[in-house]
C-alpha cells in the first residue's frame, strides 16, 4: 500500500528580503515542527516546477515527521499569476494554462495556514537589487530603475507589488487561515514580537525561545564590495570574494553610487499609491514605511 505523501500544514510566502531565512530558523527549531531540509521548494512558484507532478513535490518533504507542524517558506509564492522560471528573454510570461497562483496552491492545500512578511517595498526593492548585483552578472553602474525595466524577470519590482499579489491570495484564502507580519514592526532591529504571533498562529508553544542567531542569516556585501565584483572578472574569487573582500566592506568607498535619488523617486512612485489600499487590505499600520526616504541616494 502507497502512503500519501506529507503535505505542507503552512506556506510562508515571502516577502522576499522580508526576513523570511530567520523566521524560518526559528521555525527549525521549535519542538513541535520537522521541517523539510530545503527552505524554499518553488513548487508552486513557476510553471516547469509545477510540471514536475505532485510525487516530486511530496518526495520533498522525505524524512519528516508526520506528527508534526510542517512547512516550506518559498517567496516566489507572494505573486499572482504562475511565470514560466525558465523562460527565454528578459520579460515575465506567464502559463495560461493555469489558475491564479493562490487557486493552485488552494485547490491542493485548502487547510493550509499562510504566513506572509511585508518589508517596506522601496527597501525590499533596493536590497533585491543589492543582491542581484551581489551576483556579478549585471552591470552595478547601470543603476536599478535601469536594471530593473530591462530585466523585469528579475522581478525587482514585481515582487513590492503587495496589494496586487495580496488580493489574489485573500480572494482564494479566508481570513483567519492568512497571518500578515510587518517587518519592520515585528522582527527588525531585533524585535521578536511577529515570532510568537507565527507561533501562535500555527498553534505551537508559545512559551518555546528559540536559540537566536549571534550575527545576521545572511551578511551583505556593500557596494564597493558588489562593483569590484563585476569589474574584476576571473580575479572575483580572490578579490571580493577574499579577504579583499572584507576589506573593502571596512572602506565602503563607493557607497554613494549604491542607490540614486531618481531610483527611489522611481520606486516610491510605484509603490506609495497603493498605501491605503494596502492597509485596508491587510489590516495593518504601515506607519513604519517611510518608502525609502532614509536612504542616502545620490
Amino acid at each position: 500500500m502507497t502512503e500519501t505523501p506529507i503535505r505542507p500544514d503552512f506556506l510562508l510566502i515571502g516577502a522576499q528580503k522580508a526576513g523570511t531565512t530567520w523566521l524560518w530558523d526559528m521555525l527549525g527549531q521549535h519542538p513541535g515542527t520537522s521541517l523539510p531540509r530545503e527552505k524554499e521548494i518553488h513548487y508552486y512558484g513557476g510553471s516547469e516546477l509545477y510540471g514536475r507532478g505532485p510525487e516530486w513535490y511530496g518526495a520533498q518533504f522525505a524524512g519528516v515527521d508526520a506528527g508534526l507542524m510542517t512547512g516550506e517558506a518559498s517567496t516566489s509564492y507572494l505573486f499572482d499569476r504562475v511565470p514560466y522560471w525558465y523562460n527565454e528573454g528578459r520579460e515575465i510570461a506567464y502559463d495560461p494554462g493555469l489558475p491564479t497562483l493562490p487557486e493552485l496552491i488552494y485547490r491542493d492545500l485548502p487547510d493550509a495556514r499562510i504566513v506572509v512578511v511585508l518589508r517596506d517595498p522601496v527597501r525590499r526593492a533596493v536590497s533585491a537589487y543589492n543582491h542581484w548585483m551581489r551576483q556579478g552578472n549585471l552591470p552595478p553602474l547601470a543603476g536599478l530603475e535601469k536594471t530593473a525595466r530591462e530585466h523585469p524577470k528579475l522581478r525587482i519590482v514585481e515582487y513590492g507589488h503587495y496589494h496586487r499579489h495580496l488580493a489574489a491570495w485573500k480572494a482564494v484564502y479566508p481570513d483567519d487561515q492568512m497571518l500578515v507580519l510587518i517587518y519592520e514592526k515585528d522582527f527588525a532591529g531585533g524585535a521578536t514580537t511577529g515570532l510568537g504571533k507565527v507561533y501562535e498562529f500555527l498553534e505551537l508553544d508559545t512559551t518555546f525561545k528559540p536559540e537566536l542567531p549571534t550575527r545576521r542569516v545572511h551578511s551583505s556585501w556593500t557596494w564597493t564590495r558588489c562593483v569590484v565584483n563585476y569589474h574584476s572578472g576571473p580575479l572575483s574569487r580572490y578579490l571580493a570574494h577574499g579577504r579583499v573582500g572584507a576589506f573593502l566592506d571596512r572602506h565602503p568607498l563607493l557607497e554613494k553610487l549604491a542607490v540614486r535619488r531618481s531610483d527611489i523617486d522611481f520606486l516610491r512612485g510605484i509603490y506609495q499609491p497603493s498605501h491605503a489600499e494596502l492597509e485596508a487590505l491587510t489590516g495593518c499600520d504601515l506607519s513604519s514605511w517611510d518608502y525609502g526616504a532614509g536612504l542616502h541616494g545620490r
